[in-house]
């Protein structure tokens, strides 16, 4: 089991080894996951069906792939009750949420400069996807959760049609409680398809799955690279990379040793590739927590994976003072940050990288797993150095317009050949300008245009300058005299 170290101590590369966790396997697993996109772009359905078979261990021909209406109406009846009060209860708790991250359209009336002349129109709105596949993984759980996480905001976005595709299982068709999940989330189409096959079916489309614009949702390792590659080529836009689940624990004396044992291995719980790590500036909180995880992990069905996740990927670590404990969870930009500190909303304001942060004793990541209303989709691996969670702006595209007058682009007409005479040359940007007003602006021969940079000498003047060596002396002193009327 763990032992505590102290971060100072460590080498560099031990050091690395825990900012990268399952990221430093990234080669080897591209190198098994491109040829599956290759083959689901060459054959369709075929490929999947095979990849299917190959790693799920069931066949299953096209017809199979899509989940029928009256499928899903049977198993309401095979999922309790109880199940399906808290599904609901969790989609409207994630609705209530995310209803406030709705943008408005806007635009504004303005003048060039502010100076009250030449009025135009600026202004956005925001356009939902028209379609996108959410993933849902299974294997070695299930997750009628991330339906509808990833499904809710969506709706709420107003994209046209969400597909959703989750892998099946022995007997042929994803998880039942995953299907009433989705239905109660509000999932259009439902997809009999795991891994890497499906990334790669969603994004590029087959005789029967359709291509979507957008992939949400997490997966293992193999998923998330085959998200990121793909979206990398310009094939699908994604939410963000959200591989194996991770979490990061701040805590100083004042935390509950047991709290913080029972949260690193709720997380560790997931996969062998899920990371766990205290970062804390008590010895004793480290040596108690340090022998919670050796007496609780005897007593959770999923041992044997938590005890892989802890070995390969988890630590205990003591610094100094919360300040070096801050420095290191912005390098490492976790999944899920808990701070079990004095004064936790002081220590929030330092930092900048996490996916989700948890407050206090009574804030564990579970409740943000199903019923808090926040989202669980967030970027792992250090992604939170760049990336944010899935939210309803994951589903819109932000388009800017713009409505000139003829005077306000009269006003900017000097400024804008300027800056396309400074920029390219670009003589084409100016003269778009001066077909649609009285100016005529002068012209560089196209032969010396490759070697000559020109630029405003003053208002009503410009200087041409080659850097040609010899031509320089003679050429600096060229000015293209014009006015603008």
């Amino acid at each position: 089991m763990l032992m505590p170290k102290k971060l100072k101590d460590l080498s560099r590369g031990d050091y690395k080894r825990i900012l990268e966790r399952s990221r430093s396997r990234m080669e080897e697993i591209l190198s098994r996951v491109i040829p599956i996109i290759q083959e689901v772009e060459k054959r369709g359905d075929e490929a999947v069906s095979r990849f299917t078979s190959k790693f799920d261990g069931v066949s299953l021909s096209s017809r199979d792939f899509l989940v029928k209406k009256e499928r899903v109406k049977a198993a309401y009846k095979r999922v309790s009750s109880e199940v399906i009060e808290s599904l609901r209860k969790m989609r409207d708790q994630v609705y209530d949420f995310h209803r406030h991250q709705l943008p408005k359209d806007w635009s504004i009336s303005k003048t060039f400069l502010n100076k009250g002349e030449g009025s135009y129109t600026l202004g956005q709105r925001f356009v939902p996807f028209d379609q996108v596949g959410v993933y849902v993984p299974g294997g070695k759980a299930r997750y009628p959760s991330t339906a509808i996480m990833a499904t809710v905001p969506a709706k709420l976005a107003g994209v046209g049609k969400i597909i959703l595709a989750s892998p099946p299982s022995k007997e042929g068709e994803m998880a039942e409680v995953v299907m009433v999940a989705a239905d109660i989330a509000g999932v259009d189409l439902m997809i009999n398809v795991g891994g890497v096959q499906a990334i790669a079916a969603l994004t590029l489309g087959t005789g029967t799955i359709p291509k979507v614009d957008l992939v949400v949702g997490p997966g293992n390792v193999y998923v998330n690279a085959a998200k990121t590659y793909l979206s990398s080529l310009g094939k699908v836009g994604i939410d963000c990379p959200a591989g194996p689940s991770e979490i990061l624990v701040l805590a100083d004396d004042s935390a509950n040793s047991a709290y913080v044992a029972n949260d690193l291995l709720s997380q560790a719980e997931h996969d062998e590739e899920s990371c766990s790590i205290l970062v804390t500036t008590s010895e004793k909180l480290a040596e108690e927590v340090c022998e919670l995880l050796t007496k609780e992990i005897k007593r959770f069905s999923r041992r044997k994976i938590m005890e892989k996740s802890l070995e390969k990927y988890g630590a205990i670590l003591m610094v100094e003072n919360l300040d070096e404990a801050v420095n290191f969870v912005n390098d490492f930009a976790p999944e899920h940050l808990e701070i079990m500190t004095r004064g936790p909303e002081g220590v929030l304001k330092q930092i900048k990288n996490a996916g989700s942060v948890f407050l206090g004793d009574f804030s564990p990541v579970a409740a943000a797993d199903y019923l808090s209303g926040t989202n669980h989709i967030l970027p792992t691996g250090g992604w939170a150095k760049s990336f944010s969670g899935l939210s309803v702006q994951t589903f819109l595209k932000l388009l800017t317009y713009q409505s000139l007058t003829k005077g306000a682009l009269k006003l900017m007409a000097k400024d804008i050949a300027t800056l396309a005479f400074a920029e390219g040359p670009y003589d084409a940007h100016a003269r778009s300008i001066e077909v649609r007003q009285d100016i005529k602006f002068p012209t560089i021969p196209i032969s010396l245009a490759t070697f000559l940079l020109i630029v405003p000498r003053s208002i009503n003047s410009w200087q041409v300058y080659t850097p040609i060596e010899g031509l320089s002396r003679d050429i600096s002193c060229l000015v293209f005299p014009f006015s603008i009327s």
